[in-house]
């Protein structure tokens, strides 16, 4: 094979979306290589590194960190591709749900890198304006449709039960789960949630965790430990589910690191989602540093845009072509 087929056939399915449009005008066998389905596909499956956050404050429109200015991007960060103002919802491997801010608060799947979309019908329950709604995808290598699902938890009003509401894109419609289950104590989900593995978490302000088994649908209930720190978030590391945070004490332990000789007494830091194998994200002021638990390094990796500071919400993206159903 010549090194420009070795390029075209084996090396753009591994690069980000924003770095294959810039190929785009290399030559005609490029530009349809690179609008074919095929590789959206094979890109999807085998790009998965994190490339930056979206984030929204209140109901201003939602912006976008990149985490590298020449290699990830999206060409409408405000997302007013969308047929109506949004908000942000969920994340997952370059799939972004989120959910009209009037009417009947429509749910809408897109790609922000290609700016292809659909409106989802109606759920049955209504979920409200902050819904406790996950996007579950999981690119897979013999599937060429991008298939995904949705989990709602909802409160029934009036009542101490939580009920969960699905959505698969194979049958295009709603379904209520038969599982359910009773919370006499009261229960309020604090908006970070988490996918992984074919399951779906929710933290509660009761120092829970709800997960969905989304195959079996099946509940679990589960402490954090006494000694977490607040205001963490739920991820993965090296495959398994983590809830990371700081208090002194893990601040204390990073001050050997040159950067953090500098930023131990400040406040008002910010650990973001990062389902990225070893790595932990930080927001700090302006600036988002990348800690990586292996080595103990840690360096600044973006800067924020004055509109991004103070953001309510953060989800992970990674630049993707995936299809969306």
């Amino acid at each position: 094979m010549e090194i420009k087929d070795v390029v075209k056939d084996i090396v753009l399915p591994f690069l980000p979306a924003k770095t294959l449009f810039r190929f785009k005008p290399v030559s005609k066998e490029w530009y349809r290589r690179i609008n074919g389905p095929f590789l959206a596909h094979e890109q999807s499956y085998y790009f998965r590194d994190l490339s930056g956050f979206f984030c929204q404050h209140d109901d201003e429109n939602p912006t976008f960190v990149t985490l590298n200015e020449n290699a990830y991007g999206v060409p409408t960060p405000s997302l007013t591709f969308l047929p109506e103002l949004v908000n942000i919802v969920s994340s997952c491997n370059g799939l972004l749900l989120c959910q009209g801010r009037y009417g009947n608060n429509s749910y809408f799947i897109c790609n922000p890198a290609s700016e292809k979309w659909t409106e989802l019908p109606c759920p049955k329950f209504y979920h409200g304006y902050e819904p406790a709604t996950i996007l579950a995808f999981e690119p897979s290598a013999l599937n060429i449709e991008a298939h995904y699902e949705l989990i709602c938890a909802v409160q029934i009003l009036d009542h101490p039960i939580i009920s969960f509401e699905m959505y698969s894109s194979t049958s295009g419609s709603w379904r209520i789960s038969e599982t359910s289950f009773v919370e006499f104590g009261g229960l309020s989900f604090t908006g970070n949630n988490f996918y992984m593995n074919g399951i779906a978490y929710w933290e509660t302000s009761q120092r829970k965790v709800v997960a969905f088994d989304l195959k079996n649908e099946f509940y679990q209930i589960i402490s954090l430990p006494s000694e977490a720190p607040s205001s963490g978030v739920l991820t993965q590391i090296k495959g398994e589910l983590c809830y990371i945070g700081w208090n002194g004490v893990e601040f204390e332990t990073l001050n050997e690191c040159s950067y953090w000789t500098a930023l131990d007494h400040i406040t008002g830091y910010r650990v973001l989602p990062c389902p990225d194998g070893d790595t932990v994200m930080i927001l700090v002021r302006r600036f988002i540093y990348s800690f990586s638990i292996g080595d103990r390094s840690i360096r600044v990796v973006s800067r924020v845009a004055s509109d991004s500071i103070g953001a309510d919400k953060y989800l992970a993206y990674v630049n993707s072509l995936v299809h969306v159903a």
